[in-house]
């Protein structure tokens, strides 16, 4: 899983104090706090506080370049734009850009923690006076322009910031997964061995229903009986953001003319290593 990090300094140098005024005026009549915490209603009467019209013209700015480029639009998120806000603060009360403060975790966990399930997640921050020329700017930054046009990103989650007329922005995308039950994510796994047997050319395996094929993911795997293990020609174990993407010495097993039946016991669960969601699966072949 990776994440990719931008910082976009944009240094307000040579712009002209009519257009702080400006800049002032403007967060004045649309700053709004997205959520009325103390913090952020403090906040606001000196001048600053999240501003969700700032953040939709960035999102719209966003998309429009990602169509330009015959790419999908980013759906907005609402937990991922609460964790853009919650690193906002931070970069507000230090006064300056960063991906990840002393005592703050870091991206991956950052948003492992808001509950979102992801297989890949990139971040883009940036200092500046207004949502367009932000978006400007970092349009012609090589590695800020990377983040807002991966095509494997499918949301992001906006924060926008003001500090008196000079605003903080955060952008985290994500690819985000869908989620299944333990039944949802052993059906497509089944279904996915299904395909390769038909691919192969070979009969379907028939798939033998355990009385507790898994149980709770408190270490972090599938649990299977240990009589079930005895019975088994094979066993595969494996853990992954998608369960029906099986590792590629599953297809050795499954293309097997000798084998005939098999079983799966997959369970979903957040680890250390694992901070955005794995699905641990166990598959038995007989």
């Amino acid at each position: 899983m990776r994440a990719l990090l931008s910082i976009g300094v944009l240094l307000l140098t040579g712009v002209s104090a009519l257009a702080c005024e400006r800049a002032d005026e403007a967060s004045k009549a649309t700053a709004q706090p997205l959520q009325p915490d103390r913090a952020i209603a403090d906040s606001a009467s000196n001048g600053t506080g999240f501003d969700a019209r700032a953040a939709q013209q960035i999102l719209r700015l966003v998309n429009q370049a990602r169509a330009q480029a015959s790419l999908a639009p980013l759906a907005l998120d609402e937990t991922l734009s609460q964790a853009a806000q919650a690193h906002g603060r931070k970069m507000l009360q230090h006064g300056q850009l960063s991906h990840q403060f002393p005592g703050e975790a870091d991206l991956l966990v950052r948003l492992g923690q808001s509950g979102v399930h992801l297989s890949r997640a990139g971040e883009n921050v940036a200092f500046d006076y207004s949502a367009a020329h932000a978006h400007q700017a970092l349009m012609l930054s090589d590695e800020h322009r990377r983040n807002l046009l991966d095509p494997s990103f499918n949301a992001v989650g906006i924060a926008v910031i003001w500090n008196r007329c000079q605003m903080y922005v955060v952008q985290d995308f994500a690819r985000e997964l869908p989620t299944y039950d333990a039944g949802q994510a052993e059906d497509l796994i089944a279904d996915r061995v299904a395909t390769l047997r038909t691919q192969t050319r070979l009969p379907r395996l028939n798939r033998v229903k355990n009385s507790n094929p898994s149980e709770a993911c408190s270490s972090g795997k599938a649990k299977q009986s240990r009589p079930a293990f005895s019975n088994a020609r094979y066993v595969l174990s494996y853990s992954n953001a998608e369960p029906q993407a099986l590792p590629p010495s599953a297809g050795n097993v499954i293309r097997d003319s000798q084998m005939r039946d098999f079983s799966v016991g997959a369970c979903y669960a957040r680890t250390e290593k694992n901070p955005n969601g794995a699905y641990f699966v166990t598959m038995m072949f007989y």
